[in-house]
């Protein structure tokens, strides 16, 4: 089920049945099956068992197909993963992460299930969900607590209430957590995903959102409807420039390297080690489609 990017990263209501099999056709890279916000109290059994029927009879095609439970620390929490990981997701989402403690809780848990379902241990990867003042300062420690993790993704809106901001447009009172999220995820080789657009109709703000985003250096964006998926995608894609300077590039340092030298020049600027790391980081990032 699982592709190599994470773009994008649409949430799906896992009390609709008709939106967790009409996911199918749309564009994001990973797709995250919501249990927990946006799910009514009275409503989290059957979003469980929709979305474990979906797991288990939907052909999601290359997409990343994460699960967001509600907190594993719960009695609710504890029934999705003891309902969801016998399913095989590629991931599960941790809501509101607020230290290093809840990834090894979970990680043991999930092995558990593992172990006893007879499924392959240390298959299931976690995605840690930074909401708040407290989370966001132990984020190092989140990122690099246990092998499964796979991303940080930012929830502003949790966030901003808990610090008590007022984000604006331009997201400047969000910037340190926006920062050392990235910092953060970097320091533990994992990704980093930013948080959605709250504004669905508002296509000049998402792009503005978005750019900025990766400018910061986040892998991809999360996102709350279909319609925001191209501008994410376009955004964090690589572009055929980039491409092309990348191929350049390693073919320089290559050439280089024959000659019995660490650095070479390319089009005036200088080229080492560094470079050959971004331009392989970029034709990794190439999307196949």
């Amino acid at each position: 089920m699982i592709g190599n990017l994470r773009r994008s990263a649409l949430y799906v209501p896992g009390d609709s049945e008709k939106m967790l099999r009409r996911c199918v056709t749309v564009s994001a890279d990973m797709l995250l099956l919501n249990l927990e916000d946006g799910v009514a109290s009275s409503r989290k059994d059957m979003a469980r068992d929709n979305v474990a029927a979906a797991l288990k009879s939907v052909d999601f095609g290359a997409r990343e197909i994460v699960v967001r439970i509600n907190p594993p620390d719960t009695e609710t929490g504890l029934r999705d993963l003891a309902g969801i990981v016998p399913r095989r997701p590629d991931g599960i989402c941790l809501p509101k992460v607020e230290n290093a403690l809840e990834i090894r809780a979970a990680d043991s848990a999930i092995l558990e299930l593992e172990g006893s379902r007879g499924l392959p241990q240390g298959s299931i990867r976690l995605h840690a969900m930074i909401e708040s003042a407290h989370g966001l300062l132990h984020a190092p420690d989140i990122a690099a607590a246990s092998p499964r993790m796979a991303s940080l993704i930012f929830g502003s809106a949790d966030y901003a209430n808990d610090v008590r901001c007022r984000p604006g447009e331009d997201r400047l009172e969000l910037l340190l957590a926006l920062q050392m999220i990235v910092t953060s995820a970097r320091s533990a080789g994992i990704d980093a995903i930013d948080a959605p657009c709250f504004e669905i109709h508002n296509g000049n703000l998402l792009l503005r959102e978005a750019n900025h985003a990766r400018r910061l250096g986040f892998d991809g964006k999360s996102a709350l409807h279909p319609d925001q998926l191209a501008v994410i995608n376009r955004v964090f894609d690589v572009t055929p420039e980039e491409i092309a300077w990348a191929e350049r590039a390693i073919a320089e340092l290559d050439e280089a390297e024959s000659r019995g030298k660490a650095l070479t020049t390319m089009e005036g600027k200088l080229l080492d080690n560094p470079h050959r790391a971004a331009a392989q980081r970029i034709l990794s990032r190439r999307n196949p489609n």
